[in-house]
């Protein structure tokens, strides 16, 4: 027998969930939640009766529970707000509410026949779904894959320098990157990630393979050929599905109308695309350019370095950004940059330092958000150090302006997803930070969105699938000592002394001298006194030493 309801189909003898005849990947336990309640929608299920099922009596927090129930609505399309199938029945329990049929396997087979029928007569007329959004698996959850796919979506692969002179990259890097910022003003369009199309720079690669790989409809290519005073951009924009060309364009301008020329490539891609969509809603924020072009060039030239996250990478981008104030003190982007700085530093500061550190932070991005406060990365810069200096309320109200100013921003979801784990919102971490994945699938530094996963479900208690996520962030090249940590304590947690050792091991060969002292100072953002005992006693069952006195 299987149940439907809604546009979904549980398969018992399969163990399958489907929506519209297709498979959902869906965690095991998320699956047995929701067939107890589907079978048993007549009535109340108490939480004791879900954990007796689906734990099989075993002591679970009340956290873990929840983020089963987050996870099931979710799959489902539903929400805590709306309970549309999924009901919260105060101190009772949960009732499944949606209207449930019970058919043969002959009945649903038939059904589903009928159904990719129907599919593939349409097929022809509508573009394919991107294989990479369907390999995301339990990366990010079904109702988040299923909204990327829908919304219409873009790679702004990086401009090809044609210039004779190499040092000319972060030119074209730089205009590649205020392309993606403009086109973001758009609410209705999904733009990738800069941190994701970076990895095609210098690659001869075909557009419909970059649609596949990047899950987009629409790609932009272009080239820049900088002189000293004069440059000349070329772009086209191509469909993913059949790479035909829809628009292209050249100009040989001055380099003092650069900015406008970027506002008119974002204009003519955004109404190129506008004609499939009967409604267009457009941002109200937009970016305000320096006044002087030496000031966007140093700028350009410390993002250039600001995105190696590397010690020397920071200096070099803190020498440049000083000087794009310097050139021109209303940059607001230059302040907020210099705040960004002056973040990733405190996670690498010495103790002793990390608090001056984030005091001038703080100050920078204050005055960037001043001179610009419809900027979405200055007011993401804000987010991040009042983050960090545990005023989260404010943090999140910094960060929601950011997105509301840019949604197709990968980073500031990734920093609001941190953001609300650190203020106990681990369930609402885990959405933001799906979205931050499937706007950058292939983000230069997407161990860190698995790292901050993992920590998600430790603090929930759920140790077993921190380990799976903490293993995603440790198999990435450019992983650091810090991914190793979690994956250690949780191990040592679960009683895997052999694992957990090994682990340890690994993170010692990173880190010398590392001790249940440095991790706790390292958490210096964390506000949960519990979930850091919890991490300490976990390394200590992996073998990471106390400090010696």
């Amino acid at each position: 027998m299987k149940y439907q309801f809604a546009e979904f189909e549980i398969d018992l003898s399969q163990q399958e969930l489907r929506r519209r005849g297709e498979f959902i990947h869906i965690e095991p336990q998320v699956f047995d939640l929701i067939v107890h309640l589907v079978r048993n929608h007549d009535r109340i299920v108490s939480k004791d009766e879900l954990i007796e099922t689906i734990w099989h009596g075993r002591i679970i927090s009340e956290a873990a529970l929840s983020s089963r129930v987050n996870a099931a609505r979710r799959v489902l399309g539903d929400n805590g707000n709306d309970q549309s199938l999924i009901r919260t029945q105060h101190k009772r329990g949960f009732r499944f509410v949606g209207h449930v049929q019970t058919v043969s396997a002959s009945e649903a087979n038939a059904q589903r026949a009928s159904e990719r029928s129907i599919g593939s007569e349409s097929k022809s007329t509508t573009v394919s779904v991107a294989t990479e959004v369907s390999n995301l698996d339990n990366i990010v959850s079904e109702t988040v894959r299923a909204e990327a796919v829908a919304r219409l979506s873009i790679a702004v692969m990086p401009f090809g320098n044609m210039s004779d002179d190499p040092d000319n990259d972060y030119f074209s890097y730089g205009l590649t990157e205020d392309i993606i910022r403009l086109l973001a003003r758009n609410r209705w369009l999904s733009v990738i990630s800069r941190h994701s199309t970076i990895g095609f720079q210098g690659r001869m690669v075909d557009a419909r393979e970059i649609g596949e790989q990047l899950s987009v409809r629409y790609v932009l290519l272009g080239s820049v050929r900088k002189n000293r005073d004069t440059v000349r951009i070329t772009a086209e924009l191509v469909r993913a599905a059949d790479g035909q060309q829809l628009w292209s364009d050249k100009y040989d301008l001055q380099l003092e109308y650069i900015f406008d020329i970027q506002d008119e490539m974002a204009r003519q891609i955004a109404a190129t695309i506008e004609p499939e969509l009967s409604k267009v809603e457009q941002q109200l924020a937009a970016r305000k350019p320096p006044e002087s072009l030496d000031a966007w060039d140093c700028y350009q030239r410390g993002l250039w370095n600001l995105w190696r996250f590397t010690t020397p990478g920071f200096d070099s981008a803190e020498t440049y950004f000083k000087r794009a104030i310097a050139e021109d003190p209303y940059f607001a982007r230059g302040h907020g940059a210099l705040s960004y700085v002056n973040v990733q530093r405190a996670f690498l500061d010495e103790p002793r330092d990390r608090l001056a550190r984030l005091e001038t932070a703080l100050r920078q991005a204050q005055t960037a958000v001043a001179l610009d406060d419809l900027d979405c990365f200055c007011q993401c810069v804000l987010g991040r150090v009042l983050c960090l200096t545990r005023h989260n309320d404010e943090a999140l109200a910094a960060l929601d302006l950011s997105l509301e100013l840019n949604p197709s921003f990968a980073q500031a979801y990734f920093a609001q997803g941190f953001n609300l784990l650190w203020h106990g919102r681990e369930t609402d971490a885990e959405t933001l930070l799906d979205r931050a994945t499937v706007l950058s699938p292939r983000d230069s530094h997407l161990w860190s969105f698995h790292h901050v996963r993992a920590w998600t479900h430790f603090s929930l208690g759920e140790y077993d699938i921190a380990v799976e996520f903490a293993r995603r962030a440790t198999r990435l090249s450019n992983a650091t000592y810090q991914a190793f940590a979690p994956l250690a304590a949780s191990l040592g947690i679960l009683g895997d002394k052999t694992q957990a050792e090994a682990v340890a091991t690994d993170l010692l060969r990173r880190k010398p001298g590392y001790t249940t002292e440095t991790a706790r100072q390292e958490l210096f953002y964390c506000n949960d006194p519990d979930l850091l005992d919890r991490f300490i006693r976990g390394l200590s069952n992996a073998g990471i030493s106390q400090p010696r006195a």
